[in-house]
């Protein structure tokens, strides 16, 4: 009787320890369904291996916001340091920078600042012509855009109260002093998220790779103004963990992140 005791005591031990196991490895998976669907030109890279490369100084889309602009020298250099230590060689922008302003003298600004759009045809043309001179005129293998774009997101119910979106998760600031928000606050508002969407292309034309990783929310709550609302934070981009991950997962798999989230399909 005491075997069968002693036996059983240890196999419900042994059922335990498994769970907990696998717990964890579920717990380190970080699976997440926001994830950003990225795409890679495996055929492009196999065949033109790219070793060499610079980041744009303008967007691949529309120009960012003002505020978020900016800031896109601070994103850039943590791009510029993530392929770096991926084995990337980072080259000088200054011969993209010459090449797209001789472009634009040939064929006009391709974005509008007064209608907020961009002319597809001008846009083509820029790029192509500046494309073609950098392929020319250096040894650089693919051009780097980064844009950094707006998300509206909402933060979870319940007691987390968590905002995801692009591969991350981030909890809302409060202004000030404050300790909590009223029961009346309405958190079904939604707020607007930065995140960096990162397009890289050969200078042959041919698109390499395109992908999105979120940085943060742009407001924080205020709690004093009635049940509390959501005001502009003074310093977005306080958080270097918060960057380095948003670039992390826009840039991977083109820059390998170890901890890469799984998606659910995985």
């Amino acid at each position: 009787m005491n075997k069968i005791t002693i036996f059983q005591q240890s196999y419900r031990f042994f059922l335990f320890a498994l769970c907990a196991f696998f717990l964890i490895a579920c717990k380190n998976t970080s699976l997440n369904d926001t994830l950003y669907p990225f795409s890679l030109n495996d055929e492009k890279i196999a065949s033109s291996p790219v070793k060499k490369i610079t980041v744009a100084h303008v967007n691949f889309n529309a120009p960012s916001k003002k505020y978020l602009r900016d800031e896109q020298g601070k994103i850039d250099n943590y791009v510029k340091k993530q392929l770096k230590d991926s084995g990337y060689e980072i080259a000088s922008n200054a011969l993209f920078q010459q090449a797209w302003r001789k472009a634009i003298r040939q064929y006009g600004q391709p974005y509008d600042s007064y209608t907020s759009q961009i002319n597809q045809r001008a846009f083509m043309r820029v790029m192509y012509t500046v494309l073609q001179e950098i392929k020319q005129n250096s040894n650089i293998d693919a051009i780097v855009f980064t844009d950094l774009i707006e998300r509206q997101v909402s933060f979870s119910n319940g007691s987390s109260r968590t905002a995801r979106w692009d591969g991350v998760s981030r909890k809302p600031k409060i202004k000030g002093a404050g300790t909590g928000v009223s029961q009346g606050f309405d958190w079904m508002q939604t707020v607007p998220a930065v995140s960096i969407l990162v397009t890289i292309y050969h200078v042959d034309g041919q698109r390499l790779f395109q992908s999105a990783g979120g940085i943060e929310i742009t407001r924080m709550i205020d709690p004093h103004r009635g049940n509390g609302r959501f005001v502009r934070r003074e310093n977005i981009f306080s958080s270097p963990n918060h960057i380095s991950q948003g670039v992390a997962l826009a840039l991977h798999p083109f820059a390998v992140m170890d901890d890469y989230p799984k998606s659910p399909e995985e």
